[in-house]
């Protein structure tokens, strides 16, 4: 072997070793973010049903509800809907099937609150259901 190919395979060799050590580095940064924050996912979820919510107080104060004699009790309600899913969100249960099981016994309370109060209510918990669905996929929580 001639040195110019001692030379070509040792540069193989780091440069083989520096993308080993990149993607060592990587997943170990990945593996750390999940496990400080094993609930992160959660929290969005939350968050992504908070936003729901704002978009049910929009349409209560657009005047898009069924009886418009119930509005402040309507929006009452949505506000209340908030402080339980932050008092979800602050219990920080590591387990997935408690959150799952807060989490969704709060969805079908909403869902059945819509349909019962705003116009087109069933529409609007289609879409509801729908825009939470996509959002539940896209964080890996049916995987957890």
């Amino acid at each position: 072997m001639s040195q110019n190919d001692l030379i070509i395979m040792a540069l193989a060799v780091l440069i083989v070793g520096v993308i080993l050590y990149k993607q060592i580095n990587k997943v170990t940064q990945n593996i750390t973010i999940n496990d400080e924050n094993p609930n992160l996912a959660y929290s969005k979820f939350c968050s992504a049903i908070d936003d729901q919510i704002d978009i049910l107080r929009q349409k209560a104060l657009e005047n898009q509800i069924l009886n418009q004699d119930n509005k402040d009790e309507i929006l009452e309600n949505l506000s209340d809907f908030s402080k339980e899913l932050v008092f979800i969100e602050s219990l920080n249960s590591k387990e997935s099937d408690k959150w799952q099981e807060k989490l969704f016994g709060l969805l079908s309370r909403i869902d059945e609150f819509v349909e019962q109060n705003f116009i087109n209510g069933k529409d609007i918990a289609r879409d509801i259901k729908d825009n939470l669905k996509i959002e539940f996929d896209k964080l890996g929580l049916d995987r957890g």
